[in-house]
């Protein structure tokens, strides 16, 4: 019987929360191109002190494990800004609480973007990010569009 994916991030928060590094798999085109889906990468929980503006944050919203670039942080209300590279617009403030951890390294990925993460291009990507968001987001729905019609039904 395979486990729940609720009780798959229960178990993974566990993890974290005990100091450990845990290695994930990528969902979804919401950091195109930098993340693809099936990368691999490792996440590793962060006091919120820690968090550095460009870091890719793991957080939780409606039950769902997201990863969105850290674009500022407010320690008085207890919030997070994040979007996504991929992403036209900014994410809705992410409450402290919510968030599970930030990718420590890439383990595998198809795209060599990915190996930028944890380098000082982080930091420009957030400044990038208003400009470069609403490219990525079209190249994004044209690559989807094109996996589309190149991959054949099973």
């Amino acid at each position: 019987m395979e486990p729940t994916t609720h009780a798959y991030h229960q178990w993974i928060e566990q993890l974290l929360n005990e100091g450990k590094t845990v290695q994930v798999p990528v969902y979804g085109m919401s950091m195109f191109p930098v993340l693809l889906p099936r990368d691999l990468v490792q996440i590793q929980k962060q006091p919120f002190e820690a968090l550095k503006i460009g870091q890719v944050l793991i957080f939780e919203t409606d039950g769902q494990w997201i990863a969105h670039r850290l674009t500022g942080k407010d320690a008085t209300a207890g919030l997070l800004f994040t979007r996504g590279d991929g992403l036209p617009r900014k994410d809705t403030p992410v409450a402290i609480g919510k968030a599970k951890g930030v990718i420590t390294r890439v383990v595998r990925s198809r795209s060599p973007l990915a190996y930028t993460i944890n380098t000082p291009i982080d930091r420009l990507m957030v400044w990038w990010g208003p400009w470069l968001g609403h490219l990525f987001f079209q190249l994004g729905k044209a690559v989807v569009k094109i996996r589309l019609c190149v991959t054949p039904n099973k």
